[in-house]
């Protein structure tokens, strides 16, 4: 992938706060960053990555250059253009696949980004990809993310246990999203992340888990 397309090129859709955009090498320094935080890692319910950065980078550099066969994953940026987290499909099938999101930086998380970017990522999902049914899972403590996928359209369809822990799943169909779309359930407005943080602190989106 060329990092010498305009922005827009990259750009696969865009709410009022945050835009899905192509992943670019740039990028490796603010996932590493995440990645490797204990304290973001155990929202996603993963150990930290402790690999060096250089080898890191080069696995980013890699699936830029030939794509991967297990997941289609993107980025997430703020409407002033800052690297505010990663969203992907993985466990891929014909017509289901599994959603996982993290917003990187503490300071944006509770400022209901999250949400925004999941119903935005989701519209454009439904339009371009021929999957019916897309889920996730949730560290079943993690109370504030699994709000924010409720408000985002996902209902609990069961529990798991993998590796000690302890995950709701949730899911979302493609005909009643779309019905409640077109209703007008999704709609955001432009705000600034610290305005919205303050406002929403205790009630949305946090980092989520990717298993």
């Amino acid at each position: 992938m060329s990092e010498g397309r305009t922005h827009e090129q990259f750009v696969l859709a865009a709410g009022p706060n945050v835009s899905i955009r192509l992943r670019r090498k740039s990028d490796a320094d603010g996932e590493y960053r995440w990645r490797s935080d204990p304290e973001t890692a155990r929202f996603n319910g993963r150990a930290p990555v402790v690999e060096p950065f250089e080898h890191f980078q080069d696995l980013v550099s890699y699936e830029l250059t030939y794509g991967m066969n297990d997941r289609e994953q993107f980025s997430i940026e703020t409407a002033d253009g800052r690297h505010a987290g990663t969203i992907m499909l993985y466990n891929l099938s014909l017509d289901s696949a599994e959603l996982g999101i993290t917003i990187g930086p503490e300071e944006l998380r509770g400022a209901g980004l999250g949400r925004e970017a999941i119903t935005t990522f989701l519209r454009w999902v439904w339009n371009n990809r021929p999957l019916r049914l897309v889920y996730l899972h949730v560290l079943e403590w993690n109370e504030r993310a699994a709000r924010c996928f409720q408000r985002a359209g996902f209902d609990v369809s069961g529990r798991v246990r993998r590796d000690d822990q302890s995950f709701i799943r949730m899911e979302v169909r493609r005909e009643w999203w779309m019905l409640w779309d077109a209703e007008g359930r999704f709609q955001f407005e432009r705000d600034s992340a610290g305005d919205r943080a303050m406002a929403a602190a205790n009630t949305d989106a946090a980092p989520s888990a990717e298993a």
